[in-house]
């Protein structure tokens, strides 16, 4: 599975990097740190999942994920933040995100998600 990273800090990119490749059949195939530069590298390659940031230097990872979403329907995204309210939550669910996890605390299940995902019956959205 081909999976893209959006997030501005370049210390959790480069941690999501290397906990990604432990992942059986994942492959990283980018990281970008801004929406600019990720929507062009999204509508460009072929990423199955997307890990992404709700809080970008220039903008709202929401928009990003409706822009996507609207141009690539069938990949699969999570959002992982830090600022993981309950309505962050439901916002990212309702613009199409297959999963929400907080930064501080659901780090570790972001392994759950992608293992999920290579399933053939994956088109299932996890909460």
């Amino acid at each position: 599975m081909n999976l893209y990273i959006v997030e501005d800090s370049v210390l959790i990119q480069n941690r999501l990097v290397r906990f990604v490749e432990e992942v059986p059949g994942m492959h990283v195939l980018g990281v970008a740190s801004d929406m600019g530069s990720a929507y062009q590298a999204l509508l460009g390659n072929d990423a199955d999942a997307l890990i992404l940031d709700l809080q970008l230097a220039d903008g709202n990872g929401l928009q990003l994920l409706r822009n996507i979403k609207q141009s690539r329907p069938a990949i699969k995204v999570v959002i992982l933040t830090n600022h993981a309210t309950e309505n962050n939550r439901v916002l990212a669910l309702r613009a199409g995100a297959d999963g929400f996890l907080d930064k501080s605390t659901d780090f570790g299940s972001l392994q759950d998600y992608l293992l999920r995902w290579q399933q053939p019956d994956s088109n299932h959205q996890i909460n």
